[in-house]
């Protein structure tokens, strides 16, 4: 008998969910693991995304300079408590930052390619949508006494899963009204108002799991993440949209890509981080 889309999702899901969940709470090096599998796979279907385009990201620059994103966020929240951040630290980072820049901006000087505007762009955005989003995911899992705290990053991935979840079997059973038609035709706002208010629900759950904040605080966290997790969405739909190409990969039968997996995740994380930051 035939596997339809919904139970191939249904199944990828599950495997998926058990790996990720497994592999953050077995150790920081499971998580680490995980962030560098997303980061390098991410980097692979954007590229190879935006060549649809005609835009030819610097390889070199876009896997060395994500790393070394994702590399400093890991390295500097660790060494601040454990250590303590040097002034040496701080310096070689922005050394190397630098060299990377001017390295991407002289070899597109001798690529000679007809759109190096784009080029350069889409090299230096993939910083803030690849290697800032995955490096953060495990900076959240760091305690603010350097431990690490699985728990605070799982619940990152509930918030997106829960706003997920809920925008999807509100927008079958009641979605009448568009939200985004021009780039995603099935959206609509009664299940963006239900993603928003699963995870409403979830942050009641953080605020009982971890104590302390306000329950209000958990509730605000919850329903924002539902937000930026939407707009990430958007944002990788308008890619798609643009490149004409329904999913950014295939890794994930019945899910697409790494992009179209963790879409949501890599706006909302930096955003997460901030607020466990100010807040918890």
């Amino acid at each position: 008998m035939a596997i339809s889309n919904l139970q191939t999702r249904v199944i990828t899901g599950v495997i998926f969910g058990t790996v990720l969940m497994g592999g953050i709470l077995l150790s920081e090096y499971g998580l680490t693991a995980i962030t560098l599998f997303v980061l390098l796979v991410g980097c692979y279907e954007y590229d190879k995304m935006l060549r649809v385009l005609g835009i030819e990201t610097n390889r070199i620059f876009l896997y060395t300079g994500n790393l070394l994103v994702w590399g400093g966020c890991i390295y500097f929240p660790l060494s601040n408590v454990e250590l303590g951040i040097s002034a040496k630290d701080i310096l070689l980072f922005t050394t190397v930052a630098l060299s990377l820049v001017l390295f991407l901006f002289t070899t597109e000087l001798f690529r000679a390619k007809i759109k190096p505007a784009e080029n350069l762009g889409a090299s230096i955005l993939s910083l803030f949508y690849l290697g800032l989003p995955c490096g953060l995911i495990f900076a959240t899992s760091i305690a603010n006494d350097g431990s690490y705290d699985p728990w605070r990053v799982l619940f990152l991935f509930f918030f997106m899963w829960a706003s997920d979840t809920g925008a999807y079997f509100a927008g079958r059973f009641l979605g009448k009204h568009k939200l985004f038609e021009r780039l995603s035709p099935k959206k609509t706002i009664e299940g963006f108002i239900g993603g928003v208010l699963t995870a409403v629900a979830v942050g009641v759950a953080a605020h009982h799991f971890f104590g302390g904040e306000s329950l209000f605080v958990w509730m605000c966290i919850g329903g924002l993440l539902a937000i930026t997790g939407t707009l990430g969405d958007l944002f990788e739909s308008m890619f798609k949209r643009q490149s004409g190409i329904k999913d950014s990969g295939n890794i994930l039968p019945g899910h697409g890509g790494i992009l179209d997996r963790f879409d949501s995740t890599f706006l909302s994380a930096p955003v997460y981080w901030l607020l466990l930051q100010l807040l918890i």
